[in-house]
């Protein structure tokens, strides 16, 4: 019997991938200190959405590290992505620090370089814990949703180092995306390695990754709006929340100090017990080769039936392998990209702007842990879906989330902080869980040979709605800002921009519902 603390146990790999995603997507904090560098450079604020848009774009290009991860070790992939965001963020910081005299040109290409590292990151990040999860894929999935506590973990490392949020300096969030997911991601390569298959001997590992996931979201949540935490010191919040993020390693903890009061038992009752052990370790042995030789035999039947799929194309429905051309041509694939982009887009959108929306550091606190509530609870819905306990399609889910979506936007209006702190939470949770719908829809819907190549082409509705959106609401802050010295203070800055964004999002919600009709009995089939 192997210790449950071995280097090969996929909990420890578990404990290292998710917080290398919570510190992954830096280039996210990027609305926390555009604003600095909108000061340096002397430029507009529509500019200055130009720079956020950039860093979008590069995070579209995710079927780069995906293609390279058939041809490189994935540390290789892990250790592109940490050298990206590196360079994309560090020179940045040199810029502010006044090192450098960089073009805008220059720092269109940095913001482009530091959206894609998060790619490489997170194409390693997903691999590895394939690796080592084989059994359930949607554990990988689950992991990935820890990208969006990022924000949270972020502010709370400002605070922990600056102290009081009125005393934070910008700038500390470019110098702590240059260091945090470059020290965190090397220590994952020397932990994890190079993902070696870890034996696994438990057949459900869901519900335990799935309880740990909610518990990261639950205090994240709790953090921003419970007075006993938000009263500890800002150091000790740091650690409290780290830990939290890290306790799939407690896990092998805990089987470690089983694993040890059994052998102990066990060497004082039965004085035989190591020959009875190595024969279950035989066993198991020929077990796990059975497993593999029948993953072998359904990965033969798979690639039999791609192929069988790629001879209808031409005449493809719901479900069959979308080539990109039958994709442009589909109206279920237009309605579910007008859907996402009536909202996890105006999602994005919407925190990309809360800086200059409300002065409230907490806000995108409370927006990354809602939207990684959110996220999880699609997951969830997928896992239960997948064992035929879950009584709700994906379609009907996005249009039950789009509804307060769209109020939610519509009570900003009010100008009440409370509700600007509901609407923010509700707008984050969901959008996230959209988005994480989304990325099983889409294989489900069009094929999931390629998936990855159809969900990048969704998400371009990204930055071109940072785009139009962001300038949208540069212009209307810049109106109101008009005779009153170049600023613009308190929510009127923003009623038409949310006037704008709740009736899209209205409109969403219609378009949801016409989706939902029209894949309803696809699922319903299934």
């Amino acid at each position: 019997m192997s210790s449950p603390l071995s280097s090969k146990s996929p909990w420890l790999t578990l404990g290292g991938i998710v917080l290398l995603q919570s510190v992954s997507v830096a280039s996210s904090l990027y609305p926390a200190y555009s604003t600095i560098l909108g000061k340096k450079f002397s430029i507009s604020q529509v500019q200055v959405v130009d720079l956020i848009a950039a860093v979008e774009t590069g995070k579209l290009f995710e079927c780069i590290p995906n293609a390279a991860a058939d041809h490189l070790p994935s540390w290789a992939i892990l250790l592109i992505g940490l050298l990206f965001g590196t360079v994309g963020h560090g020179v940045q910081y040199l810029y502010v620090a006044d090192k450098i005299q960089p073009s805008y040109w220059q720092m269109l290409l940095l913001c482009l370089l530091a959206g894609n590292s998060v790619c490489w990151i997170q194409t390693y990040c997903y691999v590895s814990a394939l690796a080592n999860f084989n059994k359930n894929k949607n554990i990988a999935v689950l992991t990935s949703c820890y990208a969006s506590l990022g924000r949270e973990v972020y502010a709370s490392l400002i605070q922990g180092i600056q102290g009081k949020i009125e005393f934070q300096n910008p700038s500390t969030y470019l110098l702590l995306t240059c260091i945090a997911p470059a020290s965190v991601g090397l220590v994952v390569v020397l932990i994890v390695g190079r993902s070696i298959l870890a034996e696994q001997t438990e057949t459900d590992v869901f519900p335990i990754a799935f309880a740990l996931a909610v518990a990261a979201g639950v205090y994240a949540m709790l953090g921003n709006t419970v007075q006993p935490i938000k009263n500890m010191s800002s150091q000790l919040q740091v650690i409290t929340l780290t830990l939290v993020i890290i306790l799939p390693i407690a896990v092998p903890l805990v089987k470690a100090a089983h694993w040890l009061a059994m052998v102990r038992w066990r060497a004082k009752i039965t004085p035989e017990l190591p020959c009875v052990v190595a024969t279950e370790n035989s066993d198991s042995i020929v077990r796990v080769d059975g497993l593999n030789e029948e993953a072998g035999e359904d990965s033969k039947e798979e690639e039999v039936n791609v192929d069988e799929g790629m001879e209808n194309v031409g005449n493809v429905e719901l479900g069959d392998e979308h080539g990109v051309k039958n994709l442009m041509m589909s109206l279920n694939f237009w309605l579910f990209y007008l859907v996402n982009a009536c909202g996890p887009m105006l999602g994005v959108v919407y925190v990309n702007n809360l800086p200059r929306i409300s002065k409230a550091p907490t806000l995108i606190a409370v927006f990354a842990a809602s939207g990684f509530c959110g996220r999880i609870f699609s997951v969830s819905i997928e896992e239960y879906t997948r064992r035929g306990l879950s009584m709700l399609s994906k379609p009907a889910s996005i249009v039950i989330m789009m509804i307060p979506m769209s109020v939610s936007f519509f009570l900003l209006i009010n100008s009440s902080k409370t509700g600007l702190y509901i609407s923010t939470g509700v707008i984050g949770a969901c959008s996230g869980a959209i988005r994480e719908i989304t990325t099983f829809k889409i294989a489900e819907l069009f094929g999931p040979q390629n998936s990855v190549v159809n969900q990048n082409i969704i998400l371009t509705n990204i930055p071109i709605g940072t785009l139009l959106f962001g300038h949208l609401d540069a212009i209307n802050y810049k109106t109101g800002a008009d005779g009153n010295d170049g600023i613009c203070k308190g929510f009127e800055c923003h009623h038409k921009t949310f006037i704008i964004w709740g009736s899209i999002s209205a409109v969403g919600i219609v378009l949801s519902l016409i989706l939902h009709l029209r894949t309803r009995k696809f699922y319903s089939s299934g």
